[in-house]
């Protein structure tokens, strides 16, 4: 039987002990706040991620890992390993997807390459799915077909917590940021096809948490199967917990888990953002 190495990044929040125990190797992106970059996770935790933001006159920016580490990591995975699968977020945010398929190719290594086309913990849901696919008997090449279709089935709301991020990042304008601030407007935003989009605005924070569950309740209503619900949030641990009690009185027995919500859209949604996700189960 073939020995598999599993490869995320950072942004998708495996746990460490969980990682050393499943051949799971995580790779850090960095973040580069003026002239100094860190390593997420590693150099930086998410808490200091959001107390640089708050001080940062510029919108930090994020990279990819760096290509000469990547494959050194290859060159060592060929004397336990035969291949590997690696899970990345959506290559619509970062292009660590694409150093890490470089990096293998540099290396001689053989990869199956997964572009999840999603952020955070809804990785790790999709690296735990291939390795249960893998126990079943299921080949790597059509693991990884399967890891590469999941995203479809997943619904994600974004609910962002700093206007002043998104006018840091020229994504608004200073009219934008002041109006919005003034009229208590959250926008909501989306995932499609791996692309953070705008979905809709709403008036005051209450309003915009329960307008996410409620997105969560037109699933149920309709007769979607669902298992887990992922509050992933960045700084914003109360409205986390407000959603958390709002999902469980929905559906009382199903599984809620409260993680990070990852740099990849923190640096540009600013603290206070909160994020409501699941997956259609079949």
């Amino acid at each position: 039987m073939q020995k598999i190495a599993w490869i995320t990044d950072s942004t998708c929040y495996i746990d460490p002990e969980y990682a050393k125990q499943n051949n799971i190797f995580v790779v850090p992106i960095g973040i580069t706040f003026e002239n100094e970059t860190y390593k997420d996770g590693i150099d930086i935790r998410e808490e200091e991620l959001y107390s640089k933001l708050s001080t940062s006159r510029t919108l930090p920016k994020t990279s990819q890992p760096v290509i000469g580490e990547l494959v050194d990591l290859f060159e060592e995975l060929k004397t336990e390993y035969d291949l590997a699968i690696a899970v990345h977020l959506s290559t619509e945010l970062s292009g660590t997807a694409n150093a890490t398929k470089q990096a293998a190719d540099m290396a001689g290594f053989p990869l199956e390459l997964v572009d999840s086309r999603l952020i955070s913990l809804p990785v790790a849901h999709l690296i735990r799915k291939g390795q249960e696919l893998i126990r079943e008997g299921v080949s790597p090449e059509d693991t990884a077909t399967t890891l590469r279709a999941m995203y479809q089935s997943n619904k994600l709301y974004v609910m962002i917590g700093s206007l002043e991020q998104l006018h840091k990042g020229g994504r608004v304008s200073a009219i934008q940021m002041l109006m919005g601030s003034l009229l208590q407007i959250k926008p909501i935003l989306t995932f499609e096809d791996g692309k953070l989009i705008p979905y809709d605005k709403v008036r005051s924070q209450r309003k915009a948490l329960s307008y996410m569950v409620a997105r969560l309740k037109d699933d149920l209503d309709q007769g979607v199967s669902i298992k887990t619900v992922y509050i992933l949030e960045g700084s914003a641990k109360q409205e986390a917990l407000s959603i958390q009690e709002q999902v469980r009185s929905l559906l009382p027995e199903i599984e809620i888990i409260i993680g990070p919500l990852g740099s990849a859209i923190g640096v540009h949604a600013g603290a206070g953002t909160i994020a409501l996700t699941w997956f259609k189960e079949e």
